[in-house]
């Protein structure tokens, strides 16, 4: 019995440790069947400048050259980020049904928008509402609890400390 016990914590202090030091949060939006997506978000310094990378994996969202990201903050501040389109990847591969073969296709964006010092607070707070100018359709997302902000919070305050060493 206390060996399953031990071996029980011992998974349960990986996973918490594995899970604290992700490198990117995200969720899944499904309003239409045909139109949800997977949102994650990831946080990068280059050259002493803060950026979220958004990635979005659809059947058909993708960035403008400059996208806008407009997030709500539970106190109800608004913080509008122009950004730049980094990339984008397709995926087809072909479904069998009912003696058919039916295209499926995948494509996954990214696009970066930088942060200025002054704007790292905001998260602190926990973003409501995000809304990403995609194409066809815009992509607006609404939470009733925070699910990306204090992890964006956490992750620009760790990159604002670090110290480039070369």
């Amino acid at each position: 019995m206390r060996k399953i016990l031990l071996a029980v914590l011992s998974a349960l202090t990986f996973i918490a440790v594995f899970c604290s030091s992700a490198s990117k949060v995200g969720y899944s939006h499904r309003p239409l069947a045909a139109e949800g997506c997977s949102v994650n978000y990831s946080v990068i310094r280059q050259n002493e400048e803060l950026f979220i990378i958004a990635t979005v994996t659809s059947d058909r969202l993708i960035f403008a050259d400059n996208p806008i990201m407009k997030l709500k903050n539970f106190n109800g501040d608004i913080l509008d980020l122009s950004g730049t389109s980094l990339s984008s990847q397709s995926e087809s591969i072909g479904v069998v049904l009912n003696n058919l073969v039916v295209p499926v296709t995948e494509l996954k964006v990214m696009a970066q928008f930088r942060i200025e010092k002054y704007q790292i607070p905001f998260f602190e707070y926990g973003v409501q509402k995000v809304r990403l100018s995609t194409i066809p359709i815009v992509h607006e997302k609404t939470f009733s609890t925070d699910v990306i902000g204090r992890w964006l919070y956490n992750k620009l305050r760790e990159q604002e400390m670090k110290k480039d060493s070369f």
